[in-house]
């Protein structure tokens, strides 16, 4: 009995299924719908006294079949055509989008390097100057975006990457303007701002890469060279690593610096009892 119940069940939803199916087929088509509609009412009639307007209505049915073969092959070549404007965006605007991401990639490098060593006051280190200046941290801003006629054929995902990037590239850009050499603001500070946002532009860039497709359009020059996505990812480790041993040193150093402030109070109070 509960076998049974199974199989009718199973037979019912296969109706409903299909007869879904038929019902999307005819709504995303109403040229075939109406076609078959007109050939079915002309079968209907073709043995009746209404028979002279059964070639009528194959006719029209005929006709309406043909308009529904023509829209079809119309979406298949607007379809195509749309991912081939597409592809065509991506490519023209890829060699300016490598070349911001690879501005960027040194950026990010100077940043980690300046903050590491104005961070030398804290840890205990040396400090060193580098010699980097202002320039050496401004951005490659994009010529043909957002202008061009190839961006309105991106997709909507490509775009929207593309804009969160490029706005990440005026912010970085804006940052180091606003930052750079500001009075009372210690130099520590000013390369942590500057790292912040190249280090959000690069994980932003990491999706452009993905979508624009430039691992294969700009593949390294030799097989022992890294790729691009290689190439940002590890200089976000570097950055990691040295926030770490910055980190460990400042409290490396604050616990010496305690420690010494302790032991020479001891040594004053202990001078004290003496006399």
């Amino acid at each position: 009995m509960l076998g049974d119940l199974n199989l009718l069940a199973s037979y019912i939803m296969q109706k409903i299924q299909i007869t879904s199916l038929i019902g999307n087929t005819l709504r995303n088509n109403p040229h075939m719908a109406l076609s078959a509609l007109l050939f079915i009412t002309g079968i209907c009639f073709l043995n009746s006294k209404f028979s002279m307007i059964s070639g009528a209505l194959f006719g029209a049915g005929a006709s309406l079949l043909g308009a529904w073969v023509t829209e079809i092959n119309k979406r298949r070549t607007d379809t195509e055509d749309k991912k081939r404007r597409e592809s065509d965006a991506r490519k023209y605007l890829a060699p300016e989008l490598k070349r911001t991401i690879d501005r960027a990639l040194f950026i990010h490098q100077r940043a980690v390097a300046n903050f590491s060593m104005a961070s030398s006051e804290y840890t205990g280190h040396q400090f060193s100057e580098l010699n980097d200046l202002q320039k050496d941290f401004i951005p490659y801003m994009p010529s043909l975006y957002p202008n061009s006629p190839q961006f309105q054929n991106l997709s909507g995902d490509d775009a929207t990457t593309l804009v969160f990037y490029y706005d990440s590239l005026h912010a970085l850009d804006k940052g180091v303007i606003d930052w750079w050499n500001r009075e009372g603001q210690l130099p520590v500070n000013i390369f942590l701002c500057i790292l912040t946002l190249v280090d959000e532009a690069l994980t932003l860039a990491e999706s452009c890469i993905k979508n624009f497709d430039l691992e294969n359009l700009y593949p390294p020059k030799y097989e022992s060279h890294p790729t691009l996505s290689s190439k940002v990812e590890t200089s976000k480790k570097i950055q990691k690593m040295y926030e770490r041993f910055i980190s460990k040193d400042v409290k490396k150093n604050s616990l010496g610096k305690k420690h010494s402030l302790t032991s020479r109070l001891k040594g004053r109070a202990a001078r004290l009892v003496v006399l």
